[in-house]
């Protein structure tokens, strides 16, 4: 056995709002000293900023918990597949492990990777727009004239590819792409009165809302201080008006994108549709495996590995340096709790900002949720600030609004404004391995397999995919692309569920394809076979994919726990199966 010393490095990456760039690893030494590593055995993922939502009922709050680390277990094991199905070079991750299964080894370290909050997509592509402009895309996905912007590249990693789509991604607040999202609340007069900031992940809401709807509409009026949310506001109805039921929980249905979740009402968890905690799983995993004849820097890096959009100042900031420390031969993974959070800017951040009575600008923030610092957690030593929602907000009693604080000399009109001081950060956790094999950049396969995407109860499926998004790039959309990976649950002994598979490379030329699972206790009969348009989570822009509805039958003795799915075209062998897509209870 090791030496049991664990030596914790912090190192803080930061990128410009116009442009991210690769930074070379530079480790500092914080402190040095003696812990055991946490065993798989002893292992739990914890929730971000180890937020305690039921902290006066255990029951409840041992039942986060618990689905908790289901999810991240079963996100971490998705995003390892890599992608086996249709393409080459995506195979094969070494350097990125899943805690549950190794621990956290003796030598650990924790990094963090810093990124700007504000869109740098925006100005990237429209840098000779003025900065009213720019400042109105971040807030409304429109400029300031209420008027979409221009058009911009399909495939920014093709230079050969001329066609045009809109700015995105689509949503609400889909253009708000940096895993922090903001809404800004106006007064009759149109003043800026406060604007809420948010990090929180759709995933870990969708969690607490399986436990307890009620906590959730606790939650709402609590963190906005608006106590008029009703229940009927959260949940997603059928065309006759009546709540869906969750064949999960026997709940209504969840609405990621109400009414309180969108638009100026508020911003309670993020909402864009690669803004999911699952997706900066697979980001990492991805960007683990080590690439050549590529070029240089982290956008050709990220062309090369098809992980993220380029452009952002996350997605090439996160992965470039994830794949710095993998080619040193470090061995990575997301710091537990694994989260995206938040920095509170400082008096320094504010010095081009002035108020009428000369009171410090940024006194007017408040950390809602999360916590400002962490003690060490698995005997790691946290860096920075772990913010999930805060609130900018002049106090009542000064008489004046956020509009009459000066930015520049001149009036503050948009959230961005604000948002564009904010800096987020992921910390990942890494230790000593080896080094990966270094693979050419990843490329389409000569064969195709059926990719099991996401898996879900048909009525589920059919609510999501009936509820019609708004949004400002008038892009035809629905809540199917705000639903997660938090897997549906089946009982042992559940006969003919209805349920629906989405799918990629689907091929029913020659027969009906078979969908199996992990093991003979399972089966699932094809119903039918559609397709549907909508942006897989974590996807930037939407596509069309294959739909299959199933009758799922689980044995009485069937295995408990995250199941794999395997989807096989007729004359196909099968292929790899995608984890976590289901899990059987008792």
């Amino acid at each position: 056995m090791k030496k049991l010393i664990s030596l914790i490095f912090v190192v803080t990456f930061i990128v410009s709002c116009k442009e991210s760039k690769k930074e070379d690893p530079s480790l500092k030494i914080e402190n040095t000293r003696v812990e055991p590593q946490t065993s798989p055995a002893d292992f739990v993922f914890k929730t971000p900023a180890l937020q305690q939502d039921f902290s006066n009922d255990p029951t409840k709050q041992d039942a986060l918990n618990a689905q908790w680390n289901i999810n991240l277990t079963g996100f971490t094991n998705q995003g390892l597949v890599g992608n086996p199905w249709n393409a080459t070079n995506d195979t094969g991750i070494t350097n990125y492990f899943n805690p549950a299964i190794k621990g956290i080894p003796a030598g650990s370290q924790n990094v963090a990777i810093e990124w700007n909050a504000l869109p740098g997509r925006i100005n990237y592509y429209f840098p000779d727009l003025s900065k009213n402009d720019q400042y109105a895309i971040a807030d409304t996905g429109l400029l300031a004239n209420g008027t979409p912007p221009p058009l911009i590249p399909s495939n920014p990693c093709d230079a050969t590819d001329t066609s045009k789509i809109k700015f995105g991604p689509y949503g609400p607040r889909g253009f708000q792409d940096e895993y922090c999202e903001w809404s800004v609340r106006r007064d009759a007069k149109g003043n800026i009165t406060r604007i809420d900031f948010t990090c929180e992940n759709p995933e870990y809401w969708n969690s607490v809302w399986n436990v307890d709807p009620n906590k959730v509409l606790e939650l709402y009026q609590n963190t906005l201080d608006l106590p008029n949310i009703a229940m009927e506001d959260l949940y997603i109805k059928d065309a006759s008006g009546k709540g869906v039921i969750d064949p999960s929980t026997g709940n209504y249905l969840y609405n990621p994108l109400n009414k309180w979740n969108t638009g100026s009402n508020g911003a309670m968890h993020l909402t864009s549709t690669p803004n999911t905690i699952q997706t900066e799983i697979g980001l990492g995993t991805s960007a683990s495996l080590s690439r050549q004849n590529y070029g240089s820097g982290n956008e050709a890096l990220l062309c090369c590995g098809q992980f993220g959009q380029k452009f952002r100042n996350s997605d090439p900031t996160i992965g470039g340096n994830v794949n710095a420390y993998a080619q040193t031969g470090m061995n990575v993974t997301l710091a537990n709790p694994p989260g995206l959070y938040i920095q509170k800017p400082n008096s320094a951040d504010f010095a081009n900002f002035s108020t009428p009575d000369g009171t410090d600008p940024s006194s007017f923030w408040t950390t809602v949720r999360g916590q400002e610092a962490l003690a060490d957690v698995d005997g790691l030593t946290m860096p920075g600030n772990f913010i999930l929602h805060a609130k900018y907000e002049v106090p009542a009693s000064l008489g004046y609004t956020i509009s009459d604080i000066k930015y520049n000399g001149n009036a503050v009109t948009w959230g961005s404004q604000i948002a564009q001081l904010i800096k987020m950060h992921i910390i990942a956790t890494a230790y000593t391995g080896s080094k990966p094999i270094a693979m050419d950049c990843v490329g389409t396969a000569s064969t195709l397999y059926a990719e099991p995407l996401q898996l879900f109860y048909t009525a589920v499926f059919n609510g999501y995919n009936t509820t019609k998004v708004m949004n400002p790039a008038q892009f035809p959309m629905t809540t199917l692309s705000n639903s997660t990976y938090v897997t549906p649950k089946v009982k042992q002994g559940t006969q003919n569920a209805s349920m629906t598979l989405t799918v990629s490379g689907l091929d029913t030329s020659k027969g009906n394809p078979s969908i199996t699972f992990d093991g003979t206790d399972i089966t699932a009969t094809p119903v039918s076979f559609g397709t549907v348009n909508y942006a897989v989570p974590g996807n930037s822009y939407p596509g069309d994919y294959q739909t299959i509805v199933i009758n799922l039958s689980a044995s009485a003795n069937a295995t408990t726990g995250l199941r794999k799915v395997y989807v096989t075209n007729a004359g196909q062998t099968p292929s790899e199966p995608m984890p976590a897509l289901l899990y059987i209870t008792n």
